[in-house]
């Protein structure tokens, strides 16, 4: 009898553990940071049904309760930003109309609170775009002219990080930059190393995903990796189309679920920090997760000192005179001595962390990122009186035979101000000046201002020339 009551209490305890373990659910991270002064978390539930009522982040001794509604970010409208970074490669052609295809499912399953902005690399990161809207990011996509012969992947990387990084932070603001490439990195200087770049991501608070396209599959792998580090997703066009890997990619940032932190008081610094985030539904824990995280700011308050009591004072004696008071003496500076000991090592390591972190960061800076969109012109016939062939349009470029032109040709068939590029509702236009010769666009005369697009032909007076952008 008692050996049934054991099993049957064994049976019993075995069925209450197994129904908390399945009732447990389990979170993770993906994207921890702090932003003036808050922290701000970015979870994967997964396993529960239960309404999370409380959050709380554990940074050493300290607790600090959730002070916004834990919400996914389409419930919480929060803002997402994509960096779209586009291989511009001569093996990237085959391509050309996924990449493009996978622009255009992202567009259309993000939210409206979704910024993009379109860059490209080859020899170096290039910026198309600071603002693209949903409906012109396909086509603006497919007019990449995808011929360079470099592809400096980890350095321009670096550089798009930098750019991201930079950028003025909306709030809690999620930051992701998807690299679209066949991942071959040829790079005849050498670039940023592999290793550093790895370690960059996992500490930076931008989400890097990689879109791959193409067989090789080292490569692949490679980007994967760096992909993964930074809690992001790496899919292979192929394996999956345009479309499903846009779709995906949307659902996972759109589905995790954020809420901050005030951290007013925290008295832990330095990097790679530890935070313990539980979860909570009424007073049951449902799960608990850890990272790590760099925590800049101290907040130290001065020391209150002791009040003290008053007394009768004690007659001075001489030195000598008492046994006790050497050993009395020694035992109030004790105090003083460690007190200024620690302040010591503190300084010792605040200057440690202070000189490996601008080691980590030190890198060459980039150049200044254009606040226009960039363009490359190509002369098919005629000569310019300037060579310059790279020209940033941030309002207009007039073209004609005038020296104040902002590209000057050399023929007296092209008029003193013969034409103009412009943008407009974020396209491109040309626009002839009442010249005497007139412009074309591909062969055709205009009347009327004209969308340009990267690569058409253009003729003013007997200059013939494209530009790619």
């Amino acid at each position: 009898m008692k050996r049934f009551f054991s099993l049957l209490t064994a049976a019993v305890l075995a069925a209450a553990l197994c129904g908390q373990a399945l009732a447990a659910g389990s979170a993770e991270l993906v994207r921890t940071f702090i932003y003036e002064n808050t922290l701000y978390t970015y979870v994967s539930l997964t396993g529960t049904d239960q309404p999370i009522t409380k959050a709380e982040a554990k940074l050493g001794n300290q607790t600090f309760p959730a002070d916004h509604k834990l919400e996914t970010v389409r419930q919480a409208g929060s803002p997402v930003t994509y960096l779209l970074l586009v291989d511009n490669s001569n093996s990237m052609p085959p391509f050309r109309e996924e990449v493009a295809a996978f622009g255009a499912a992202l567009a259309q399953s993000s939210g409206e609170n979704t910024r993009y902005i379109l860059a490209t690399f080859g020899d170096d990161f290039s910026l198309v775009s600071e603002d693209v809207s949903a409906g012109e990011l396909a086509e603006q996509i497919a007019a990449i002219p995808f011929d360079e012969t470099v592809t400096r992947l980890h350095t321009s990387m670096d550089h798009a990080l930098d750019y991201l990084e930079s950028l003025p932070r909306e709030g809690n603001e999620l930051r992701a930059m998807v690299v679209l490439s066949d991942a071959v990195q040829y790079d005849p200087n050498g670039g940023v190393p592999y290793e550093t770049l790895l370690d960059r991501i996992e500490h930076s608070d931008v989400m890097l995903h990689s879109v791959g396209f193409g067989d090789d599959a080292a490569s692949l792998d490679s980007l994967g990796t760096l992909a993964s580090a930074s809690g992001g997703t790496h899919q292979v066009i192929g394996a999956a189309s345009a479309q499903d890997a846009a779709t995906l990619l949307s659902d996972s940032l759109g589905g995790l679920f954020v809420t901050g932190f005030d951290l007013s008081g925290c008295t832990t610094s330095g990097e790679d920090q530890t935070v313990s985030i539980t979860f909570a539904a009424g007073g049951d824990l449902v799960c608990r997760a850890e990272s790590t995280v760099d925590i800049l700011a101290v907040d130290n308050e001065p020391a209150t000192p002791a009040p003290q009591t008053p007394g009768t004072a004690l007659p001075a004696k001489e030195p000598g005179n008492d046994p006790a008071a050497a050993p009395a003496q020694r035992e109030e500076q004790l105090p003083v001595g460690i007190l200024a000991a620690l302040a010591v090592v503190v300084a010792v390591l605040v200057v440690i962390v202070c000189m490996q972190r601008l080691q980590r960061k030190k890198k060459p800076a980039p150049p200044p990122k254009p606040s226009g969109i960039y363009m490359r012109l190509e002369v098919l016939q005629g000569e310019l009186a300037e060579l310059k062939s790279e020209f940033i349009l941030d309002r207009e470029l007039i073209i004609g035979r005038d020296e104040i032109c902002d590209i000057v040709f050399d023929s007296s068939a092209v008029s003193h101000r013969h034409a103009r590029i412009f943008t407009a509702d974020g396209a491109v236009y040309l626009e002839d000046l009442s010249s005497q010769n007139g412009t074309c666009v591909n062969g055709l005369p205009i009347h009327m201002a004209v969308v340009l697009h990267s690569g058409d032909e253009i003729s003013v007076g007997d200059a013939v020339f494209r530009f790619k952008f």
